[in-house]
């Protein structure tokens, strides 16, 4: 099934699916208790590039994956007007949307890149009260800003001329190994980008709203719901060493931080590992997240 949720930077597609009753080993029902899930992807791309771990979250969630603006099933009738401020308010039309149409009270949020960035200021706003928990997948917002990726965000990636020669290398670098079907046809998908202008442009307006002086989190360590962050270590679009560390120190002390052998979409590349560590948060977040918290180390006696 799908609904489309109109918003002020286009008709947004969102597929909906549901536990199918006895699918589940032994024919055992999804648990009753279960929140819904949303899943929000990155930049470029498509709720598509989901495909190889849908199966296993929807056989137990209901599930709904949104596509962006002119990304996928949705348009964008002005592409240089998305931003990653305006996805977040993207991100709350459709969740309530969802509360209207779907009966959908409080959600599981999942985000990827610039999906995960918009997962936290959803968790910011005034949606936050809908939210259960936040999955973080190598999320965008926490690179330091510098003069250099000021640039490199405005004037590389956000220029089409220079983002068109750039996008597919970039691709094939942080989808890494192409080892799955569902990383070849996201990586075939983005092949076709540099001879999409409409979905170029919004690719070029996302990057250029990563430099914006508005763009970034109020105060992550706030974030009053369970998070389970999830970072590849050969990220080449945001290095764990770098923004995933920053990440762990910024968001709540009792946030469950994943080191993965991927690059930058885990859930593409090892999608059986990627499910070992998201389907038990997703079942007891709180109980994930307490066993995850550390106490404090002992002083080192010099």
């Amino acid at each position: 099934m799908r609904m489309t949720v109109p918003t002020p930077l286009g008709d947004i597609a969102v597929r909906c699916l549901a536990p199918v009753p006895g699918a589940r080993p032994g024919g055992a029902p999804a648990p009753s208790g279960a929140p819904a899930l949303l899943l929000l992807h990155a930049n470029p791309g498509d709720g598509r590039d989901f495909d190889a771990v849908l199966p296993a979250l929807a056989d137990r969630y209901r599930t709904f994956v949104v596509d962006w603006p002119g990304y996928g099933g949705s348009t964008a009738p002005d592409p240089g007007r998305v931003t990653p401020e305006g996805l977040v308010g993207v991100a709350e039309r459709v969740i309530d949307a969802l509360a209207e149409e779907q009966g959908v009270r409080e959600l599981a949020v999942l985000g990827n890149s610039v999906g995960g960035y918009v997962a936290c200021r959803l968790a910011e706003g005034t949606r936050a009260a809908s939210l259960t928990s936040l999955v973080l997948v190598d999320p965008a917002g926490f690179t330091r800003h510098t003069a250099l990726t000021r640039w490199f965000c405005r004037e590389v990636m956000g220029r089409p001329a220079r983002a068109r020669r750039l996008v597919v290398p970039l691709a094939r670098a942080y989808l890494g190994r192409l080892g799955t079907p569902s990383a070849r046809e996201t990586y075939a998908r983005v092949r076709e980008l540099p001879h999409d202008e409409r979905r170029l442009a919004v690719h070029c307006a996302l990057w250029r709203g990563l430099a914006d002086p508005g763009f970034g989190l109020v105060d992550p360590a706030a974030l009053g719901l369970p998070i389970l962050l999830l970072w590849g270590t050969r990220d080449p679009v945001v290095p764990a060493f770098l923004d995933g560390r920053r990440a762990r120190r910024e968001l709540p002390a009792g946030t469950s931080s994943v080191r993965l052998p991927t690059a930058h979409e885990p859930y593409n590349e090892r999608p059986g590992l990627f499910l070992r560590h998201v389907l038990p948060f997703l079942e007891n977040p709180r109980a994930v997240t307490a066993r995850s918290v550390r106490p404090p180390s002992r002083p080192r006696i010099r």
